[in-house]
């Protein structure tokens, strides 16, 4: 199984022809969508996320409901797994309650499942609707994993530890691609014997590496139980260490037009947003919630994709890190959005983001063929070496993986340090965007260079503009740091900023 695993990832290699040369205006000037469903409710999200994929499956997805509490996170993972594999829509239950739209598709489906024990969701809330239905579980909650690996079938079994809700994400997805049963594993209770004891007649057993992997003593005893060859279990291990890599290698295969994206925030997003890419027929990425996602943007850019679905348990306003990735592969302005509550879409104005202030500093840079950009510094190609090796004391996030980026233009400003310790910023730990303080973050003046542009900064590596300050005006920039230390030895200095494409 193990090599037909990597048999099957390396069939799925496929070069694609780049066209160009050809496009006409009206698809070169093509704007591409941004559409969000949000609710501040976990609930309302994902009856947002089935509402999407009824329209997207004309309702045929509706035939089949699991109905399941979203505050068992073991039973809401299990139960995702089987809308993936079995067809149909997850329903959510938070406090014993359903609300009227997940109701109204409950009435709708022709098999209706509940996941889970009684304590989790009681008879009485789907017989008081007149609901029939079957249930995938016990009076015992710690049943509930071996009921639904019953319910799947004999097959090859992934275990992963339950404390990680990426890890969570990404064994289901290589349960559902290599049609695996899953074991989420919860390292404070003992390996349930009766799952194990299902591996037979040739299966295997498969172990999840990922943040937070289970112990060699777990893995021995679960190879132990099922009478398999311990010898094997490096050989029968994942990595998912990668979770984001996981899905940004799988998309690099492929083309769409619809892209679905959450953030590596909670198992609600990411798991709902991943139903509704796989039954819709979207492509799924997973964005780093505390970095630019610089390469993100190349993929999409590159891909062609038109339309940008973006799932989040939160407010409009507060998607700085989809705003921003919209602003760049439109080059558009972060600002220069408009956010449409009742259709769920943010719309592009037609601002142009190329605009200079008028008190910007600008200065064109030329790279020859025997030059190269090495952090934010043009040297002979024989020198790279030297720069590159005297810059290794500087933060590792200061320098691209290969010395080089494409930036549209570059400023000579005065570049000022401070620190995230909220009392050096009038008791806030979040900037003007609302996004938090880290490395990487930097206040500008918004009539110089625009919030959320991301930018290349000599001597302190990448960054986004998202905070300002009551001093940072014209030709200033102010560099966050994590390290007061680091901070205080920048000091003040005049520094290229290069404004990324």
């Amino acid at each position: 199984m193990k090599r037909a695993i990597f048999r099957s990832v390396l069939a799925c290699l496929c070069i694609y022809a780049t066209f160009s040369g050809f496009s006409s205006k009206s698809l070169a000037d093509e704007k591409v969508k941004g559409f969000v469903i949000s609710s501040e409710s976990e609930t309302k999200t994902i009856e947002k996320v089935n509402n999407r994929i009824l329209d997207n499956t004309k309702g045929s997805a509706s035939k089949i409901s699991y109905v399941v509490n979203i505050d068992d996170k073991i039973s809401f993972s299990l139960a995702g797994l089987l809308s993936l594999d079995k067809g149909g829509v997850v329903i959510p239950v938070k406090d014993n309650n359903i609300d009227d739209t997940s109701k109204a598709i409950l009435k709708n489906s022709e098999q209706v499942y509940v996941v889970g024990d009684k304590s989790s969701i009681s008879d009485d809330i789907l017989n008081d609707l007149g609901i029939k239905f079957n249930r995938i579980g016990s009076d015992n909650p710690e049943d509930t994993n071996y009921h639904v690996n019953k319910f799947l079938g004999n097959r090859d079994l992934l275990a992963v530890d339950s404390g990680n809700d990426s890890d969570i994400l990404g064994a289901v997805h290589y349960a559902r691609i290599y049609n695996m049963n899953l074991y989420i594993y919860d390292s404070t209770k003992q390996i349930d014997e009766n799952i194990i004891s299902e591996v037979k007649n040739g299966k295997n057993i498969y172990f999840y590496d990922g943040v937070e992997s289970l112990s060699n003593e777990a893995k021995a005893k679960i190879y132990d139980l099922s009478e398999k060859d311990k010898k094997e279990i490096k050989s029968y291990s994942l990595d998912g260490k990668d979770l984001l890599k996981i899905f940004k290698d799988r998309y690099s295969l492929r083309k769409n037009e619809n892209v679905v994206l959450s953030e590596n925030k909670n198992l609600t997003d990411m798991l709902s947003s991943y139903i509704l890419a796989d039954k819709s027929g979207y492509e799924y990425l997973v964005m780093d919630s505390k970095s630019m996602n610089l390469d993100v943007e190349r993929l999409i850019s590159e891909s062609g994709s038109k339309n940008l679905h973006y799932v989040s348990t939160d407010e409009l306003g507060k998607f700085v890190n989809f705003r921003s990735l919209l602003s760049s592969v439109n080059k558009e302005e972060v600002t220069g959005f408009e956010v449409n509550k009742d259709k769920g879409e943010i719309t592009v104005s037609d601002s142009n983001s190329d605009k200079k202030a008028e008190n910007s500093v600008s200065e064109k840079v030329t790279v020859k063929s025997n030059e190269k950009l090495v952090d934010g510094k043009i040297v002979p190609k024989e020198e790279e070496k030297n720069v590159t090796e005297k810059s290794n004391d500087e933060p590792s996030s200061s320098k691209s993986s290969d010395g080089s980026f494409e930036y549209s233009k570059v400023l000579v400003m005065n570049a000022t340090s401070y620190t995230d310790d909220p009392s050096e910023n009038g008791g806030y730990s979040t900037t003007r965007l609302g996004t938090p303080l880290r490395y990487g973050v930097v206040a500008v003046d918004p009539r110089v260079i625009p919030l959320g542009t991301k930018l290349y900064i000599e001597g302190y590596g990448y960054a986004v503009a998202e905070d300002t300050g009551g001093a940072i005006k014209g030709n200033r920039i102010d560099l966050c740091f994590t390290n007061k230390a680091q901070a205080n030895a920048f000091g003040r200095r005049n520094v290229k900023v290069y404004i990324l494409k």
